[in-house]
């Protein structure tokens, strides 16, 4: 699984107008990618919460995970960035 397949994934689980993928904070290892997905939509009318937050992807099956921002740090500092 390719970087930019990773994002198709994440993005596939989004609502497209509320919501992108930050591709400078992407890092992986040798089997995944974490991605995080932040609020585009300046609050929503309706008061409701986004889906922001770091998603973890499997390279292997392609799997998307939402995780707890605590351990998507603890992961982010063994981790190299996807794009320098």
């Amino acid at each position: 699984m390719t970087p930019e397949e990773a994002v198709a994934a994440v993005e596939a689980t989004l609502d497209p107008a509320t919501t992108r993928v930050d591709r400078v904070r992407a890092r992986q290892d040798a089997a995944s990618y974490l991605l995080v997905v932040l609020d585009i939509s300046r609050g929503r009318g309706d008061g409701g919460p986004v889906p922001n937050g770091p998603r973890l992807v499997d390279k292997m099956s392609g799997t998307v995970t939402r995780l707890p921002v605590g351990e998507a740090v603890r992961r982010a500092e063994t981790m190299s960035l996807v794009w320098p």
